[in-house]
């Protein structure tokens, strides 16, 4: 999928692919991407797999922010997650759960995220973002790597991330990890939301000097074909895959 949005100086190019971990339905994908072009908000939420109800939590997180009005502060982000979580924990109040479930219910859910909102109204278009957990924005400049949050290499990424905790309780202990940043862009900067998997291989292959823009020259089903062959080759670890690409263009005045 693809689509432009234009201000009077700037356009932005959104390009958008989800994959289900190799041999398992779209429709067990834990990832979700989160889309309101009209606000140039745009998000990433990455469920947990062992999470009770992981993928509608980070439903929750992907598609409430980017249609939220809620401001990029700490606080505010704080009061919107426990609201959110205790929607989630009140849709399940009618569930008829076994007990291995019930157990998992009342630790709540987990989900990494990372967000960001687009300024493409002034000279200089910006972004500010906010993440918790292991899935990233890259900032991209001419095929090189300007920043990434909230981790910074492929060696940062592990098995146990903090993540975004539908309980309140929970979440406490995790949201002095909350990050939140901003740039500034330039003509054909490139920002990529994307999921922990990805994200650990993007980075890899700007460590090694390896990088190029798989999505300049692939259709999405190049794309699901050449993660497929990543993930097969020990590449990407088989989890899901959440990619998100946002390019900044200057408008032609023809």
């Amino acid at each position: 999928m693809s689509s432009a949005k234009r201000s009077a100086t700037w356009e932005l190019r959104t390009r958008q692919i989800v994959l289900p971990k190799s041999g398992f339905e779209s429709s067990e994908c834990e990832d979700v991407i989160g889309v309101d072009e009209q606000n140039c908000r745009f998000a990433v939420a990455d469920g947990a797999t062992e999470a009770f109800d992981a993928r509608n939590w980070a439903q929750r997180l992907a598609h409430n922010w980017v249609s939220s009005d809620s401001a990029l502060t700490p606080e505010t982000f704080n009061e919107w997650v426990i609201a959110e979580g205790l929607a989630l924990h009140s849709s399940w109040n009618q569930l008829r759960l076994p007990w291995y479930a019930e157990e998992k219910a009342r630790n709540g859910s987990f989900a990494a995220f990372v967000g960001v909102q687009l300024d493409l109204k002034a000279a200089v278009p910006s972004w500010r973002a906010i993440a918790l957990g292991d899935a990233c924005l890259l900032h991209c400049r001419s095929g090189g790597l300007l920043k990434s949050l909230p981790l910074a290499n492929s060696e940062e990424f592990n098995s146990a991330p903090l993540l975004v905790a539908s309980d309140p309780s929970n979440y406490k202990t995790s949201v002095e990890s909350l990050v939140i940043d901003s740039g500034r862009c330039k003509n054909r900067d490139v920002l990529f939301l994307v999921s922990d998997a990805v994200a650990a291989w993007y980075l890899q292959r700007f460590e090694q000097n390896e990088f190029s823009d798989v999505f300049e020259d692939n259709d999405n089903a190049a794309l699901a074909g050449l993660f497929d062959e990543e993930r097969a080759a020990g590449r990407i670890r088989n989890d899901d895959i959440a990619v998100m690409r946002l390019e900044i263009q200057q408008r032609s005045n023809s």
